[in-house]
């Protein structure tokens, strides 16, 4: 006996909508990515090594653009941001103030 065509029956796909009027209105964040650190020892030093070399990286990329843009003229610095105080000298600070 013959079977029935098979048909789509399950989810139909919605057309897509048209992006939404955003004037004056704030940009909505997505969400990160869920970082979970290896356990197992050969996955933690491949990661600890990443991070190295992506740190220098970074470190010669940015002495790069300073050195173009002192060339050009100008002049740029890099400068790390400054590191918080623990929790203790917070508190040491605010007894200070009162």
């Amino acid at each position: 006996m013959p079977q029935k065509p098979l048909t789509n029956k399950g989810k139909r796909s919605l057309p897509k909508l048209s992006a939404a009027n955003r004037h004056g209105k704030v940009v909505k964040h997505k969400k990160g990515g869920l970082v979970v650190k290896p356990k197992r020892d050969v996955a933690k030093h491949r990661l600890e090594n990443q991070k190295e070399i992506t740190k220098l990286i970074n470190k010669k990329n940015e002495a790069a653009a300073a050195s173009k843009a002192e060339q050009s003229g100008g002049q740029l610095g890099v400068v790390k941001a400054p590191k918080e105080p623990a929790k203790d000298e917070k508190k040491a600070v605010k007894a200070r103030q009162t």
